[in-house]
């Protein structure tokens, strides 16, 4: 599948978004829409079919849009995508506009990998520190790898900044080999 047209999709979104539209609520309830078509088969050939009505389809997308809380605007954009075949792409059309929202908000979000849980604390002091580097808003996601000696591994999209245990002691080992010629 082809992602050539989620940014022109989420670009537009963004663009004629009423002033002060909430995005994230918005993305919010279009992943759950996402997520949903994702997880039901028949849904996606009901929507697929072309012996199905335009009307059907819309009538069912509107049902949905307010069972999962979209606003008139959200559920509007999604009656385009319906119009326009991309309905069953939404979850990459909504990654692309969460990715375009952050931008524009300086906001950047992380996948934290950490040995055992984080008190929020500890979370923080990591979002901390990341922002400083970066000077951006972060955003973390923590995954739990318990083969991690302590430390984290911080992604973000082809960033990646290791600060575990075992990536400090490969510096070392570097530094002392360049120190003593081994």
């Amino acid at each position: 599948m082809s992602g050539s047209f989620a940014h022109p999709y989420a670009r537009a979104f963004l663009e004629a978004a009423p002033s002060g539209y909430d995005v994230g609520a918005f993305l919010k309830a279009g992943q759950t829409m996402a997520d949903t078509f994702a997880a039901n088969p028949p849904l996606r050939a009901f929507l697929l079919a072309p012996n199905v009505p335009r009307d059907a389809k819309s009538k069912t997308i509107a049902a949905l849009s307010a069972k999962a809380g979209l606003d008139e605007y959200g559920a509007r954009f999604l009656q385009v995508m319906l119009k326009n075949h991309r309905l069953l792409e939404a979850a990459e059309v909504f990654k692309t506009l969460r990715d375009l929202y952050d931008a524009k908000q300086n906001v950047l979000r992380v996948q934290l990998t950490v040995p055992a849980a984080l008190s929020d604390a500890e979370r923080q002091s990591v979002e901390a520190a990341i922002a400083a580097r970066t000077g951006k808003t972060v955003r973390s996601q923590v995954e739990i790898d318990p083969t991690l000696l302590g430390g984290f591994i911080a992604r973000a999209g082809s960033r990646v900044f290791d600060a575990t245990v075992a990536a400090a002691l490969r510096r070392f080992q570097s530094q002392v080999k360049e120190r003593t010629g081994a």
